[in-house]
């Protein structure tokens, strides 16, 4: 076990932990999963795109035996909170306690256009999500409690069949970007997901903080809450390729409102007209051109594998775990496959 060290605010932890995504046709998910648990990876994740996070989950436990299995992430408000809590029930079972459940809110869109669900107040029903959540836990563990909330109200959360005592409370991790979400991770959340345009500077000035404020409002400690970055990374031997491939992953994500405030912090808001016009064009040549070098080096690694391994140091000290993940708008399958065997091969501990 490595000693503890120190982050920027002081805090005592172990060395960062290094995790990565598993995903596509979901038979190989098995394989994959195995495959990164033997390069020595101490967790692996399942995203929710086209298909469930949960299954994606599932297909990862049978195969392995060791690494840490989690969701980032299940969208939550499609899903009664019972229902997850019932999913992350049975999954942490299956996988022998190796479960984290990783959720987000998605923006108001997708919920409303996709899963016809009302889009309210993200932040607090999140919280009320995983408070009901624990209530179904404690439930099936036998204790008598109920729910009532301003956006749930679960007075049946177990059909009170045999207890089981002993089964612990899986980790609820929750997706955060700006501070408003933040803060509630650090209040209810076990952890948090960073999204991958949150730069190393973004997650220690804007994102930690919140995390304490909010631990500190509910009277626990910041290290309750781990801090999960998702660091952007293309490597290649061709290095004007590899930052080509993040810049317009970059450029792709700052069309979207919700991450104004990490272009605003990097003195690049007045970007997300241009980028939002050139995404409308289909005009991916100017996207990569808008994304300068220093703002390309801020959010992202790009480069040689040797300078992947040392630009993962700029999360050190700010993340307790970095989860490794290449570009995807853009890239053809065939160099998203070879980017992900080199993250693999630079990333896993058993190969270092």
């Amino acid at each position: 076990m490595p000693e503890p060290e120190c982050n920027h605010e002081g805090y005592s932890r172990s060395a960062m932990d290094y995790g990565i995504g598993v995903g596509g046709p979901l038979t190989m998910i098995g394989p994959m999963a195995q495959m990164v648990e033997g390069a020595g990876f101490e967790s692996c994740w399942a995203a929710e795109t086209t298909n469930t996070a949960f299954i994606a989950a599932a297909a990862a436990t049978a195969p392995t035996s060791t690494i840490t299995i989690g969701t980032a992430i299940a969208l939550a408000f499609p899903r009664s909170p019972t229902i997850t809590a019932m999913t992350a029930w049975d999954l942490d079972e299956l996988s022998g306690g190796r479960f984290i459940v990783g959720l987000g809110s998605q923006v108001k869109r997708v919920n409303e256009d996709r899963f016809s669900v009302v889009f309210e107040h993200p932040a607090p029903k999140l919280k009320e999500y995983a408070q009901v959540m624990r209530t179904v836990w404690a439930a099936n563990r036998g204790e008598d409690v109920t729910f009532e909330g301003r956006f749930y109200r679960v007075t049946m959360p177990s059909f009170h069949g045999t207890p089981q005592p002993d089964r612990r409370d899986i980790p609820i991790y929750l997706a955060a970007v700006g501070e408003v979400m933040a803060r509630t991770c650090g209040e209810v959340a076990d952890g948090l997901l960073a999204h991958p345009l949150a730069s190393p500077r973004y997650l220690a000035e804007v994102v930690r903080p919140a995390v304490d404020a909010g631990a500190e409002k509910a009277g626990r400690k910041p290290a309750d809450c781990n801090l999960t970055a998702s660091a952007m990374i293309s490597i290649s031997d061709d290095v004007d390729l590899a930052r080509r491939e993040v810049k317009l992953q970059i450029a792709f994500y700052a069309t979207t409102r919700t991450y104004a405030g990490i272009l605003k912090l990097h003195g690049r808001e007045q970007l997300i007209p241009d980028l939002r016009s050139a995404f409308e064009a289909k005009d991916k040549e100017r996207m990569i051109e808008l994304i300068d070098d220093e703002l390309c080096d801020a959010i992202a690694i790009a480069g040689t594998a040797q300078e992947a391994k040392e630009r993962i140091s700029a999360w050190d000290g700010i993340a307790d775990r970095v989860s490794v993940g290449g570009p995807w708008y853009g890239p053809k399958a065939g160099r998203m496959f070879e980017n992900y065997q080199a993250l693999v091969e630079t990333f896993g501990t058993n190969g270092s």
